[in-house]
C-alpha cells in the first residue's frame, strides 16, 4: 500500500508523475497562546482502483461501491456470463471494521458486481446507498426472494440497500435536471443522515454519458425486483444516475470534511451541488471520474470550477478489462494527459491527483 502524504499532502499529479508535497500552511501561534496538543484529525482517502474509495474519518468510513472483478472486452462485448470474482474481492479489500456506508451512483456492473460480496463477507452491516435499479438487483438476496441466493454470497435484508430515488421518499436533488424528476418527488433534496454514525449524504440528480460515440452500454432501468443477480456484465442497466455530498460531522453536528462524488462526469450543471447546499461548507475533496469525460462538454474544467474544492482525486482512469495482475494502463481511447493537464491547471500544486497505485492513500488535512 503507498501512502501519499507528508505532513499535510503528498500526492501524484497523474500517471507518470512523481509524488509532490504540499506546502506546510500551518499559522504560528503567540508565546502566550493556549495551544492543543491533539492535532486534528484528517480524512484519508485510500484509492482500491476504478471508483472505488475507502473514506475514513474519526473511526468511522464510506465505501464508494468498488471493483476487482475482471472481464475481458470480449465478454462484456458478447454478454458472456461473468460472476464477481469473491476470491479477488476477498484478497484486496482492506479491513472494513469501522465501514457504515457503501455508496453507488447508478447500477453498472464495474460499479455493483462485487458490493454483494462486500456486504455479506466483510461489512455485514453496512447500508448500501444507490438508486432503485440496484434495490430490484439486490432484492435477489433478500430473505424472501423469488430466488436463490449465490452459494458464494449470503442472503442481504432488503432494509440495507436504500434507493435514494425512490419516488415515495426521493431524497435527490432534480433542482439542475427537473425533466428527470419522477412524478411525485419534490424538487429539492434533502439530507440523509446514515444511522448510528456522524456521516450524512446528499443525493443529485446527474447522468452517464454513453461510452463510444452515440453507444450506451447498460443504459436503461431494472423495474421490479429480481430473482437472481445478472448473470452477465450487460444485465447490470444503470438506472437514474446519481452524485453525492458525502459530509463526516464533528461533534456538534457540523461538517468537519464535505466530499464530493461522481461515478460519470456529466455535462454542467447537471450532476453539480445546487450552491445553497455548499454554502454552509466548501468541498474538501471532489472525487472525479476520468472514464468517458471527452462524451462530455470540457471536464473537469467546468465541474472543477463550480466546486473549487481543496483536492481533486479523479480515478476510473484505468483499464479494468485486464487482469488484476496487469500493470495499470489507461482505458482504451483514453486521454489521461488531456484530463490531467486541465486538472492541473486549476488546481494548486499537488492538489490534483490521479492514483497510479491500486491502495494508494491520499492524507487530507483539516481545513
Amino acid at each position: 500500500m503507498r501512502v501519499v502524504a507528508v505532513l499535510l499532502v503528498a500526492s501524484c499529479s497523474g500517471p507518470m508523475s512523481a509524488p509532490a508535497s504540499a506546502p506546510d500552511a500551518a499559522a504560528s501561534s503567540p508565546p502566550d497562546a493556549v495551544v492543543d496538543a491533539s492535532p486534528p484529525t484528517p480524512l484519508t482517502v485510500q484509492w482500491l482502483g476504478v471508483q472505488g474509495y475507502l473514506l475514513s474519518h474519526g473511526g468511522e468510513s464510506v465505501l464508494t461501491a468498488p471493483l476487482f472483478t475482471r472481464a475481458s472486452l470480449v465478454d462484456v462485448s458478447v454478454n458472456a456470463p461473468t460472476p464477481a470474482d469473491t476470491a479477488a474481492i476477498d484478497a484486496n479489500l482492506p479491513p472494513l471494521d469501522d465501514l457504515r456506508a457503501i455508496v453507488s451512483g447508478h447500477a453498472h456492473y464495474d460499479h455493483l458486481m462485487d458490493v454483494p460480496r462486500v456486504m455479506t463477507a466483510h461489512a455485514p452491516s453496512a447500508l448500501l446507498y444507490a438508486n432503485l435499479s440496484a434495490r430490484h438487483i439486490f432484492a435477489a438476496l433478500a430473505p424472501d426472494s423469488c430466488g436463490t441466493p449465490p452459494a458464494s454470497i449470503d442472503q442481504i435484508d432488503r432494509a440495507r440497500v436504500i434507493a435514494l430515488d425512490d419516488p415515495l421518499a426521493s431524497a435527490v436533488d432534480y433542482r439542475n435536471c427537473p425533466s428527470s424528476r419522477p412524478e411525485g418527488a419534490p424538487l429539492a433534496g434533502s439530507w440523509v443522515r446514515v444511522p448510528g454514525s456522524h456521516i450524512r449524504l446528499y443525493a443529485i440528480c446527474s447522468e452517464h454519458p454513453a461510452q463510444v460515440g452515440i453507444y450506451h452500454f447498460g443504459a436503461g432501468s431494472i423495474d421490479a425486483d429480481l430473482c437472481a443477480l445478472p448473470s452477465s456484465a450487460g444485465g447490470w442497466l444503470e438506472g437514474r444516475t446519481l452524485a453525492f455530498l458525502i459530509d463526516f460531522l464533528d461533534d456538534a453536528d457540523q461538517p468537519a470534511f464535505r466530499i464530493y462524488y461522481q461515478d460519470a462526469p456529466t455535462n454542467a450543471p447537471i450532476g453539480n451541488p445546487p450552491a445553497d447546499v455548499i454554502a454552509d461548507h466548501p468541498v474538501d475533496v471532489a472525487l472525479l471520474n476520468v472514464g468517458n469525460y471527452d462524451q462530455v462538454r470540457d471536464q473537469p474544467t467546468e465541474i472543477l470550477q463550480t466546486l473549487t474544492p481543496r483536492f481533486a482525486i479523479s480515478g476510473h482512469w484505468e483499464d479494468f478489462f485486464q487482469p488484476l495482475s496487469s500493470p495499470l494502463t489507461p482505458l482504451p481511447f483514453e486521454n489521461v494527459d488531456t484530463y490531467r493537464a486541465r486538472a492541473d491547471a486549476l488546481m494548486p500544486t499537488g492538489r490534483s491527483i490521479i492514483p497510479t497505485t491500486r491502495g494508494q492513500v491520499v492524507i487530507v488535512p483539516p481545513p
